[in-house]
């Protein structure tokens, strides 16, 4: 059998002109494949058990031939692209690079060159790594808060009018299951109980219990880990909301609170619910959009 294997790390790329390698290299030598087994938007630092180049592995056997653009395509951990060939090599299966020109079978050149472009694709994938860390390093210096904000978000709960209002408490006093009315009104089950909860009809100790939790685990998540906020006066926040709301950036507005480090008000941002959510609809948007 003979098979062709295709990785792109993002959603943006496309497989198809690996593709056209992988099947113009197989007509240049007289083969068909028989098989295609692609892998689209998946990192190539992932456990192949979890790639579907998993599967495609236990099924091998000896004489089998895997085509690849290149050998960064099996893995971008040396020793993962060392742990893939030594399985092939022991069954006796051949791997064929388009782009390196490059058959890899039980050899010791086939070894020395495995080793060779499993460390290349390792330093490119530290190299990755490094660049991502200094680039959210100079993010975080200009003054954008990183992370989504997700945990200051409300939830997008969905809406009713009185109409349905109306109707859900009717059908609820007739003894209608929440699950019932969830299907009947075309929305979640849980949404049917928030929604009761919040009119008074059935009021839930652990909804608002549930909440509480919720919102200390978020405070935590901020306040005990690798952070310093500090918690600023009354007069402070008002100044600072202040500044806020004329698009100062972090970096300005950590000026006019030299007693503060801008590691302590940036993580204070990071922390509070009022700062965080005020400033990503301020200067957070101007320097994003810069970006």
């Amino acid at each position: 059998m003979i098979y062709g294997y295709l990785r792109v790390s993002s959603d943006e790329q496309d497989v198809n002109s690996q593709k056209q390698g992988v099947e113009a290299f197989a007509k240049e030598h007289g083969w068909t494949i028989d098989e295609y087994i692609s892998d689209e938007g998946v990192s190539g630092g992932k456990d192949p058990d979890k790639r579907n180049l998993g599967p495609l592995l236990k099924k091998l056997v000896k004489d089998d031939i895997v085509i690849a653009s290149e050998i960064s395509r099996l893995g971008r951990d040396l020793y993962m692209v060392m742990d893939i060939l030594h399985f092939c090599m022991e069954r006796g299966v051949i791997i064929h690079t388009v782009k390196d020109r490059f058959t890899l079978g039980d050899d010791i050149q086939s070894k020395v060159l495995a080793f060779a472009f499993g460390l290349a694709a390792e330093i490119e994938r530290q190299m990755i790594r490094q660049r991502t860390k200094e680039g959210l390093k100079l993010r975080v210096k200009m003054g954008v808060l990183l992370g989504r904000g997700c945990f200051l978000e409300q939830r997008n709960e969905p809406t009713c009018d009185d109409a349905t209002k109306e109707k859900i408490i009717e059908q609820y006093n007739w003894g209608v299951p929440l699950r019932r009315l969830a299907v009947n009104f075309k929305v979640d089950r849980c949404t049917i109980q928030r929604w009761l909860h919040k009119w008074k009809i059935n009021p839930l100790k652990y909804i608002e219990d549930e909440e509480k939790r919720k919102e200390q685990e978020r405070v935590l998540k901020y306040k005990e880990g690798d952070y310093c906020a500090v918690d600023v006066t009354d007069k402070e926040r008002a100044a600072i909301i202040s500044l806020i709301e004329l698009d100062s950036t972090l970096p300005q507005i950590a000026e006019h609170f030299p007693h503060y480090t801008y590691e302590q008000l940036y993580d204070t941002f990071m922390c509070d619910r009022q700062f965080n959510a005020l400033y990503r609809q301020h200067a957070q948007k101007k320097l994003v959009k810069k970006k």
